[in-house]
């Protein structure tokens, strides 16, 4: 296949508007008030199934109906065991003597505690936790049993976002995380007792109406996917605007300029970590004699918390496959399956998908990038000044045929549920607060 960037760049460029910040208010107000409507119609669904379960003709002859209750009731909380079981720490739980690059224990408290108090939130508003994880990236839960039981609030700071950026950048992030908790949080996250009992009387109800097993099974769990579906409506309808508004969050806590340069240092990062990536797909697909699972094994080992630098990533994993010494064998189908998330694919199929994956990366890589000097952006968030950040922005909005970093978003971001990197920069110049 031909390296084209045209086959994946439209002749008239990258889009690159972005909407106003009183338009995205506006859509979540809207998508908050239909929520309401969904919820009062959980409610008398509700009501519904518990009067026909007390006044109506039918019987409850066993424990079928219990059994179904039971399964949607607490169904609906399935996602707590991921957050119990995370490898997290509370910030005020690390050691004294830690440190993260820049950062350690006391620096990174004082940070939590001046963005909370920048956006005007109680400080146990949400604990903010660490991981161990290597991504760079960091995430929020709002899951409250009824709106103001902030019983299971977070935001969790992966050690590689803490150790690549400096303090103002990781206020910008802390910024834009509280974001997802407050005020952006949709509605239909924090009514879980009323998702609950709508899915323990309604699966009550038919399994009483149809008394036998398989629909006390089949129900409860028929209810908990439509109301997956229900609790992730506001993202699904909005998850980019979510994203712009907790972006604009994240500068009110820490500044427009560190937070342009947390958006710049993120994506460089994550661009260079595909590279590697890339690499390994290739070994892969060209038969290499190491499994990808091995490989990324490897990987995770390899690669640092902080910035990456690709060559010397693939250096200490050649020591490292040299140190194991190996046994020579065909790619891994397990390795992919982990990595990919593919499912029941055969050895033809998975070579397959692996090249196409590679050929995916390797096309990425041939796009024009914006010509600027990237060294110079990034640097800490002390070197951007406005000129600087202004002379960014124009080079982005006249070069609508290159993108910022060799991203799959940086050229759509409409299939996805962020937005690209360029116009999350535009979108925070183009509506700085002043």
């Amino acid at each position: 296949m031909a390296a084209n960037h045209t086959a994946l760049l439209p002749p008239e460029g990258r889009r690159l508007e972005t909407p106003a910040r009183a338009t995205l208010l506006a859509h979540y107000a809207e998508t908050e008030r239909f929520s309401k409507i969904i919820l009062a119609g959980e409610v008398c669904i509700t009501v519904a199934a518990l009067l026909w379960v007390s006044f109506g003709t039918i019987q409850v002859p066993d424990a079928w109906p219990w059994v179904a209750a039971t399964l949607g009731g607490l169904g609906v909380f399935r996602w707590i065991a991921q957050h119990v079981f995370l490898n997290k720490k509370r910030l005020e739980d690390i050691r004294a003597d830690a440190s993260f690059g820049v950062h350690n224990k006391q620096s990174l408290l004082a940070l939590v505690q001046r963005v909370f108090s920048r956006l005007q939130l109680p400080p146990d508003a949400a604990p903010v936790f660490m991981t161990r994880a290597k991504d760079v990236n960091a995430m929020a839960v709002r899951c409250e049993l009824l709106p103001g039981l902030r019983v299971f609030n977070g935001v969790y700071l992966n050690r590689a976002i803490i150790h690549l950026l400096d303090e103002p950048e990781l206020e910008s992030v802390v910024g834009h995380e509280l974001g997802h908790v407050f005020p952006y949080a949709p509605l239909l996250s924090r009514s879980y007792l009323l998702h609950s009992a709508f899915a323990a009387s309604v699966s009550f109800a038919l399994a009483a109406t149809f008394n036998h097993g398989a629909v006390a099974v089949i129900a409860p769990l028929a209810l908990l996917w439509v109301l997956d579906w229900i609790i992730a409506f506001p993202h699904i309808r909005i998850s980019r605007g979510i994203e712009f508004l907790c972006d604009d969050f994240g500068a009110k806590a820490a500044g427009l300029l560190p937070a342009l340069s947390s958006e710049f240092k993120i994506n460089a990062e994550s661009e260079a970590r595909q590279q590697i990536i890339f690499h390994l797909l290739q070994t892969a697909a060209q038969g290499g004699k190491v499994p990808l699972d091995q490989l990324m094994e490897d990987y995770e080992a390899a690669v640092p918390f902080g910035r990456s630098d690709p060559a010397s990533v693939r250096a200490e994993m050649e020591k490292l496959a040299s140190s194991r010494n190996r046994s020579r064998g065909g790619v891994s189908l397990t390795g992919f399956v982990r990595f990919l998330g593919e499912r029941d694919v055969d050895d033809d199929d998975y070579k397959e998908s692996v090249g196409n994956e590679a050929k995916r990366l390797e096309l990425l890589a041939t796009l024009p990038l914006v010509p600027i000097d990237r060294e110079s952006y990034l640097k800490d968030s002390s070197a951007w000044t406005t000129a600087k950040a202004c002379e960014l922005i124009t080079v982005i909005e006249n070069n609508p045929t290159t993108v910022l970093f060799h991203l799959a978003d940086e050229i759509t971001d409409k299939v996805s549920s962020h937005p690209g990197v360029s116009r999350r920069m535009l979108f925070l110049w183009r509506n700085q607060q002043t």
